[in-house]
């Protein structure tokens, strides 16, 4: 980053920590009370679906932008589930702690994934990719691809759109900057594609959330 360069990404993670709590009861009520929660939780049964291995031996999934741990709860009820939830904002993540103190909870940055290679067999990362600029978002999917097992699962979503910006007023929470960048869809198979992940299919959400449509990835580790 130059000198005169503003962390758009910096500035996403100091809101965060301090709009933890509503954000978390904001986003709580939206996924409880629309059909939102429900399909949701269908995509994370497909995941599940897809990971596991059988056996009897356990699977690992990472929730990348885990947030305030809803997800994390879910998986948690999956048997031979186990799951880690990462996320950059450290008030997120005591949220999360607060909320389910049985979890598994690490604070980090998707661009820099501090695990060993090949340690998952699937990765969820949805509501957290389109706060990185695009520049860097195939460094994202490149540190996704190293902590996959091989033929690993990545399921992701993004915000249909064009451009980049830091906004002031966010549509999920307002009052305080958060940064997003919008993609086409063919942008972003080209984008995974750079990333030396398999497209497997594109799922868009089917109505749009606060009038954004959202647009899910499902990828796999060759």
């Amino acid at each position: 980053m130059k000198r005169d360069e503003v962390d758009v990404t910096e500035i996403s993670r100091e809101t965060y920590d301090l709009i933890a709590s509503g954000y978390a009861r904001r986003i709580n009520d939206l996924v409880s009370d629309t059909w939102v929660g429900g399909f949701e939780r269908s995509l994370l049964d497909k995941l599940v679906t897809l990971v596991e291995v059988g056996g009897g031996r356990t699977t690992q999934i990472l929730d990348i932008g885990c947030g305030y741990g809803k997800d994390i709860f879910y998986l948690s009820h999956k048997k031979g589930i186990i799951s880690v939830g990462l996320d950059y904002s450290c008030a997120m993540l005591s949220v999360a702690r607060r909320n389910f103190p049985g979890a598994c909870f690490i604070q980090g940055d998707m661009r820099n994934l501090a695990f060993s290679g090949s340690r998952f067999r699937g990765v969820w990362a949805n509501g957290c990719v389109y706060h990185v600029p695009k520049r860097e978002l195939t460094r994202v999917l490149s540190e996704v691809r190293h902590v996959l097992k091989p033929s690993g699962v990545l399921s992701f979503n993004f915000k249909v759109g064009t451009g980049e910006q830091l906004e002031k007023n966010p549509r999920s929470y307002g009052g305080k900057p958060r940064f997003y960048a919008y993609y086409g869809i063919e942008e972003m198979r080209s984008l995974v594609a750079r990333a030396d992940l398999e497209v497997t299919e594109v799922e868009p959400y089917p109505k749009r959330i606060l009038g954004e449509q959202i647009v899910q990835i499902w990828a796999l580790k060759p």
